[in-house]
């Protein structure tokens, strides 16, 4: 419900942690106001928007009442509008919000004047998170933008706040996690003291926009205060919030156990309050602890007892989650034909919404699980199709923080054009002063001149330091967008660059993948994956020379290309990146982290008919020769040494299937084995 239920309530991650009184306890003394109670008295429409997070369906009747009641334009009238077409999108009702939306906007056309306003802007904000419901995330952005221009101190408090509240949901699900907190934030500066729940609410929502985000410290704190008020109140609702947050963050944190007691407890306290729809979704993440921790069938079990209330309830989220997570489980089992087509729909669902992050997330768990069951050539096309929606999640971030950093620039600029504008107009004054000056003071008339070619050569100096600034602060723009921020690596858009300046494949092109790093995520936490990750970088630096470029090319990818002629030979440097990387284990804390890398190579252009390839085809061939060296048994290097083709579409036929073309002779490749691995295994 967007006036209540702010919080996201489906995730990718296994979820699961129990509710933890300790930081209760142990935190920031509970403030004053969190012992009032949940609503003031008196305030009926508040009761209900309260009392509607667990129990929307009796609210929907009881506004039906008051609205026949309320027939004369008033904001009472609009008010209970726009709760019941809220309650009618949260309940997956798109018809009765329709209906119910058409009134409203009769209100922002002909109702009082003083009326118009706030109607226009519940229309926009409706209209947004009715377009959300109907699965297209881009276009409910447009009116949501266009309910922001209009918002000002006139508006009502509780249409000012809805608005806030969807507005920041679609960001979030489009991966606009900045935008999304700052919305929240704002929301939270509106809320009323005598309603603690929603402030609760909003931090838990803000906590987990803050994970997302990767800001694991800041999201515990705020997660604290919203429990600390929801406990103050005995809010269960809240307090199921709060408790599927903090299993989260234990997930993130490879907390399995704690996570999955905190998610017991959440789907406990969903049943206290009456919840039917937080204790669906919380037997649908269940589903996802399972998964990870293996037990195939209990994830099943649980992903289809989530089903009929996800149906009965009419969630669209909480059903594309059971399905996902029963045909992962399907697949897990090696009944690949039955699950395969549940996951393809729930991301042709996404792809149909312009879920982009989500359907990315969603395509990397759909190939782990199928290289877990042993499809391979299923699992390597899935790993290219995220490859794929991946550097388009990464392209529209990048697109955005220039258009940003554009703009930046440009009111830089404009600002300097009115300073010198001013300036100028000051200039022409004072040669007017001094024009009907020049019969008495001829003298004076020379000083004014002189002082405006002196003002005139330090604006001209302004101006050019100015430029050069501009140019300078464009320079380590330039720098930073292709710079991996983690490993201080070349990122893709850098590489990218380089293949623009050819068209064809020059030099030796190797393609390195971490082996099992998930694992390590799952086993270390993510600061110990990101830790890895940087050893790993340093390593590569290590063995290469400083004209050798090398490159993240995502996630736990790195590309590295050795120009033209005169270094050692390509299958020398394989071995002595494979050594380097597997020798010596990665300090992570107190534990020693085995570290080991599959390898795809090969040199351009193609031996022994010296054919040129262009750069796409060069990436693919070090690939499909990367996974030769995975489904050999991984640590390990596959190098390309000659492909007897004499065209580019013979080169594309032999790399469908390069292990047939090389059983075939077709193509000579060479495996290099890794060093014997030291220290612990993820």
């Amino acid at each position: 419900m967007n006036f209540a239920v702010v919080l996201p309530r489906a995730w990718r991650s296994p979820l699961v942690r129990g509710l933890s009184l300790l930081c209760l306890a142990l935190g920031a003394a509970t403030p004053a106001w969190a012992t009032e109670p949940a609503v003031r008295a008196g305030d009926e429409l508040a009761q209900l928007e309260y009392d509607a997070r667990a129990h929307p369906v009796e609210v929907v009747r009881k506004l039906e009442g008051l609205l026949t009641q309320e027939v004369a334009p008033s904001p009472r009238r609009l008010e209970i509008l726009r709760l019941l077409t809220g309650l009618h999108i949260s309940l997956a009702q798109p018809d009765a919000a329709e209906s119910l939306l058409r009134q409203v906007q009769d209100l922002a056309r002909q109702g009082p004047a003083t009326l118009r306003r706030d109607a226009e802007v519940a229309s926009n904000c409706l209209q947004g998170d009715l377009a959300r419901l109907q699965g297209s995330l881009t276009r409910a952005d447009e009116p949501l933008e266009e309910a922001m221009r209009l918002l000002d101190d006139r508006t009502s408090v509780s249409i000012h706040m809805s608005c806030l509240v969807i507005h920041a949901s679609v960001e979030e699900n489009l991966g606009r996690f900045d935008e999304a907190a700052r919305l929240t934030q704002q929301a939270l500066r509106l809320v009323d003291r005598g309603q603690p729940w929603r402030r609760s609410e909003l931090l838990s929502s803000l906590a987990y926009t803050y994970l997302r985000a990767g800001q694991r410290e800041r999201a515990r704190h705020l997660n604290a205060e919203a429990r600390a008020l929801a406990q103050a109140t005995e809010d269960w609702v809240s307090l199921s919030e709060a408790a599927t947050v903090e299993s989260i963050l234990l997930t993130d944190e490879g907390q399995e156990m704690k996570s999955l007691q905190a998610l017991s407890q959440s789907i406990q306290y969903a049943r206290q309050a009456g919840d039917q729809f937080s204790v669906a979704m919380g037997l649908a993440n269940l589903s996802d602890h399972y998964l990870r921790q293996g037990d195939y069938r209990q994830a099943f079990a649980q992903a289809q007892q989530a089903l009929p209330l996800a149906r009965q309830l009419r969630s669209s989220e909480i059903e594309q989650l059971a399905d996902f997570n029963t045909g992962l489980a399907l697949i897990a089992m090696r009944r690949k034909d039955e699950g395969l087509p549940l996951v393809r729909e729930v991301l042709d669902q996404q792809r149909r919404a312009d879920e982009v992050v989500a359907q990315a997330e969603a395509l990397a768990d759909l190939a782990h699980y199928l290289e877990k069951a042993g499809y391979l050539p299923e699992a390597l096309q899935v790993y290219r199709e995220h490859r794929a929606m991946s550097e388009q999640a990464f392209q529209r971030s990048q697109q955005k923080a220039l258009v940003e950093l554009q703009e930046s620039f440009d009111a830089e600029r404009r600002k300097h054009e009115r300073s010198l504008l001013t300036d100028d107009n000051q200039l022409k004054e004072e040669a007017l002063r001094q024009t009907e000056l020049r019969f008495k003071l001829w003298a004076l008339v020379m000083a004014g001149v002189g002082m405006a070619v002196l003002l005139l050569a330090l604006l001209h100096r302004r101006m050019k330091a100015t430029q050069k600034a501009l140019h300078s602060v464009n320079e380590r723009l330039k720098v930073q967008s292709e710079q991996d921020p983690l490993t201080g690596l070349a990122n893709r858009r850098h590489f990218q660059r380089l293949m623009a300046r050819c068209e064809d494949a020059g030099g030796t092109l190797y393609l390195l993948d971490l082996d099992h790093f998930k694992r390590i995520n799952d086993n270390f936490g993510h600061a110990g994956g990101d830790a890895v990750l940087i050893e790993v970088a340093r390593r590569l630096q290590a063995v290469l020379r400083e004209e050798d470029v090398v490159v993240r090319w995502g996630g736990e990818e790195f590309m590295i290309l050795v120009p033209g002629e005169g270094g050692e030979p390509a299958e020398l440097l394989a071995q002595r990146l494979l050594t380097a990387l597997a020798s010596l284990p990665v300090v992570v804390g107190p534990d020693r982290v085995a570290v080991t890398a599959s390898i795809g190579f090969g040199s351009f252009p193609l031996q022994p008919q010296q054919l040129d390839v262009p750069w796409s085809m060069a990436i693919d061939l070090v690939d499909a020769a990367m996974y030769i060296a995975k489904t050999q048994g991984r640590n390990r290097a596959v190098g390309i040494r000659r492909m007897a083709s004499s065209d580019l579409d013979a080169v594309a036929r032999q790399m469908q299937d390069l292990e047939a073309a090389w059983r075939r002779d077709e193509a000579q490749l060479v495996e290099i084995h890794g060093p014997d691995v030291v220290g612990q295994t993820a």
